[in-house]
């Protein structure tokens, strides 16, 4: 009896060990100096992180959503919109026994760059995404005044249901779901079907507006638009917390789920 419970507990732990990968990562980031080491480092480090997550998981913070932070001041990136970036990026994985092997900060002529190497243990989700499930969304521009038109276009290679959300990291770290035509006043998902011309494509246009909490002395916002689309219908608030829409999202599982974010600013 007791090699047989013995024997349950190795494959328990064989299991659980068959589900996690050591990833040696790397972060780097260059900022000013009204930038702080310890908020410069702390962005490298969370590169690495996200890093290690598109080691295992193959999604990394694409080119398009890194450079829309530097649209409204030319090779200078702003610092808060970076942070979010990374931010959204460590959503897709789970990550444990962080180990920092090293942090070295370089000075130049106007910037100071933190590098950080870390050792973590990656959780491999237990279900991967679906290869024939794929959702691609685009926005028209990367910077919107206040008042414009928001042009928000994507396509699926299936029939799904879909919902779209507006992230305002600087009001409340607030997600709200942006209610359109279909289902102007239901929790459900919206689905999307075949057009006239046969494909899985919608286009949506909203309005870009300024938030009461944001400063008149500050120009510029950087917001976001999620599109999310599921196999199946889901039930959703009108608003989360941060915090509470990336736990929403974990519940579903892997291979019923695309998820695309636009990052755009908003300056008056």
């Amino acid at each position: 009896m007791l090699s047989k419970k013995l024997l349950i507990l190795l494959l328990c732990l064989s299991q659980a060990v068959a589900y996690s990968e050591v990833v040696t990562s790397i972060g780097e980031y260059s900022y000013g100096p009204e930038i702080s080491k310890a908020q410069g480092c702390k962005l490298a480090l969370d590169k690495a992180k996200s890093s290690a997550l598109a080691a295992v998981l193959g999604e990394s913070v694409s080119t398009e959503q890194q450079l829309f932070c530097k649209e409204t001041s030319g090779k200078k990136s702003d610092y808060g919109c970076d942070y979010n970036s990374i931010s959204w990026s460590l959503i897709d994985g789970d990550l444990k026994n962080q180990k920092l092997i090293s942090e070295q900060t370089i000075e130049k002529i106007g910037a100071t760059t933190c590098t950080v190497k870390i050792e973590v243990d990656v959780v491999v989700p237990t279900k991967k995404p679906d290869p024939n499930f794929e959702v691609r969304a685009k926005k028209i521009k990367p910077v919107y005044q206040v008042g414009e038109d928001f042009i928000v276009e994507f396509e699926s290679t299936r029939e799904v249901y879909f919902a779209i959300f507006n992230w305002t990291p600087h009001h409340n770290n607030a997600v709200t779901r942006i209610q359109i035509s279909s289902l102007s006043n239901s929790s459900e998902s919206d689905i999307l079907k075949k057009n006239s011309l046969g494909k899985f494509q919608y286009r949506q246009t909203f309005t870009a507006n300024w938030s009461k909490a944001y400063l008149d002395e500050t120009r510029y916002y950087d917001e976001w638009v999620f599109v999310i689309a599921t196999k199946k219908p889901v039930k959703w608030l009108s608003y989360y917390s941060y915090d509470q829409f990336r736990e929403k999202l974990r519940e579903i599982p892997s291979d019923e789920l695309r998820k695309e974010r636009l990052g755009y600013q908003l300056y008056k």
